[in-house]
């Protein structure tokens, strides 16, 4: 017995109701797998906003359960929606067994509403929240779907960051304060570079990751995606590291183009949910006065300042243990730390600085004497001082 459907619509109608976008193939999958599990059940939006049930799938020219990824080059999808039929068309266009681009058609004969075509929004939006995307570490590098994609995060804990215990007791309130009332909050990280930001913002992400937090790791011109998608996945945490390199300053005139939508962001034009954070970092002080000159941008701005001695042994310890070398005591002697702290080395410094002295000793090109390790400590720095006054007398 052969099924067909018949969706009548003239052309007057089809000017009317006619919703036509070509969408990148993610969007695409997304709204595949949308509509497959609402068929299925494993999604309902009959009690939604819009409430909507699906009719019938035609894939090619076969009624379907399901929108298959891999070869659904032509797909028909009748939704009920309003007591009103729609006629979702997906179209794949393809030149020699590669697609070119894809498109999708929404039509009805029953004069939708589309609302300038917001019923697209509200199907992506829907496609979006029931998707793994949810909960997930996502990449958000720009305002389309290009760019848009779930990678590993790496594990970090408390036990893996070495800092002053004033920055360990705002990073663990931060971690707190969502789980006792799941509002998530703003922080600025100030710092020079391998001070501890980027890992305590990973330390953080784990964290809340863990308590089905969506992390979503964006560059500033995908600021304002980020946030869309940040409201439908929420709870969410939005990571903008290195905030200073992308937006520049006005103070300076080198401010890029999205300064002013950062600071509209957090201005709350954007309108964030509350169970939606942002933590930024910056190299930068300058875009601190930017940023933070209005009162409530950031809840809380962290300066990554000074090692503590114990920040430091605890930093050449890991040091040592990740090389399996801890015998190498000498190397957090007290002579050796307090240059350290002395020089304000940050702790990328520090642990990398360690892990070449342990395998400069293991080879025999010094030896493990207090007075060759800060020989070669202090060779290093005369190094890259010379590089630095080098590179400025060329700029």
């Amino acid at each position: 017995m052969s099924h067909r459907i018949s969706i009548n619509i003239t052309k007057t109608e089809q000017v009317l109701c006619l919703y036509h976008k070509r969408i990148p193939i993610l969007v695409r999958n997304l709204l595949f797998e949308f509509f497959s599990n609402l068929n299925q059940g494993t999604i309902s939006l009959e009690n939604a906003q819009i409430p909507i049930k699906i009719e019938k799938i035609l894939e090619g020219t076969e009624f379907s359960n399901v929108v298959r990824m891999n070869n659904a080059k032509n797909t028909h999808i009748i939704l009920k929606v309003q007591n009103k039929s729609i006629l979702v068309f997906f179209k794949s266009y393809w030149e020699n067994d590669e697609v070119l681009y894809h498109e999708i058609t929404i039509t009805s004969d029953d004069k939708f509403n589309f609302e300038d075509y917001s019923f697209f929004e509200y199907l992506l939006d829907n496609a979006i929240y029931y998707s793994d995307f949810k909960g997930a570490y996502i990449n958000v590098e720009d305002d389309d779907f290009q760019n848009f994609y779930k990678h590993e995060l790496p594990e970090r804990s408390f036990n893996d960051i070495f800092l002053p215990q004033s920055i360990l007791k705002d990073l663990q309130a931060y971690d707190a304060i969502f789980e006792k009332r799941k509002r998530l909050l703003r922080y600025l990280f100030v710092g020079v570079p391998g001070s501890g930001k980027t890992e305590s913002l990973i330390v953080l992400a784990n964290m809340l990751k863990q308590k089905g937090v969506t992390i979503l790791k964006a560059s500033a011109a995908a600021i304002r995606n980020a946030v869309k998608f940040a409201n439908i996945l929420a709870p969410s945490l939005i990571i903008l590291d290195d905030v200073d390199l992308e937006l520049g300053n006005r103070d300076n005139y080198s401010q890029t183009s999205y300064l002013r939508t950062f600071l509209d962001v957090l201005d709350g034009v954007e309108k964030i949910n509350p169970d939606v954070g942002i933590i930024a970092t910056t190299n930068s002080l300058w875009l601190v006065d930017t940023a933070a000159q209005r009162p409530g941008r950031f809840n809380k701005i962290l300066f990554f300042g000074d090692l503590t001695a114990e920040n430091i042994i605890n930093i050449i310890q890991k040091a040592l243990k990740n090389l399996n070398m801890e015998n190498l005591k000498t190397l957090y002697a007290h002579e050796i730390v307090e240059n350290y702290r002395e020089n304000k080395f940050t702790g990328a410094y520090i642990y990398n600085m360690t892990q070449m002295l342990a395998n400069q000793i293991d080879i025999g090109a010094i030896k493990e004497e207090i007075q060759d390790i800060l020989a070669y400590i202090e060779e290093d720095v005369d190094t890259l001082n010379r590089l630095r006054k080098s590179q400025s007398g060329h700029g």
